[in-house]
């Protein structure tokens, strides 16, 4: 393993005065034509906050009596939009009554 000393620095402003020329050097800079000849960006996001035509509202689902929020077309009647979903509804349903049915039951054996 060979250990050579560094090479000396070059000449010039050390510090913040690098800094103070490094800054009045890129104020200085000029914009080319190219340059001013782009369009400006697009922004990143859009966000359409136009009026629509769907009306929203809250029901009870009458076998989870859960409060659903849907969007509903006001045309068609048609449901567009459902929190929770028509699945997740379900699936209370489902364990509504599976917990209902386990408790008259009485005499489960869990014992393998």
């Amino acid at each position: 393993m060979d250990i050579r000393p560094l090479n000396a620095t070059t000449p010039g402003p050390q510090g913040l005065d690098a800094l103070a020329a490094s800054a009045t050097a890129a104020v200085t800079q000029e914009t080319t034509p190219a340059q001013e000849a782009t369009a400006p960006l697009e922004p990143a996001v859009k966000l359409d906050i136009a009026p629509t035509s769907d009306k929203a509202r809250y029901i009870q689902d009458p076998d989870t009596s859960s409060i659903v929020f849907q969007v509903v077309d006001p045309h068609s009647g048609d449901v567009i939009e459902q929190l929770p979903s028509e699945t997740a509804l379900r699936n209370r349903a489902y364990d509504t009554a599976r917990g209902q049915h386990g408790a008259s039951s009485g005499n489960l054996s869990r014992i393998a």
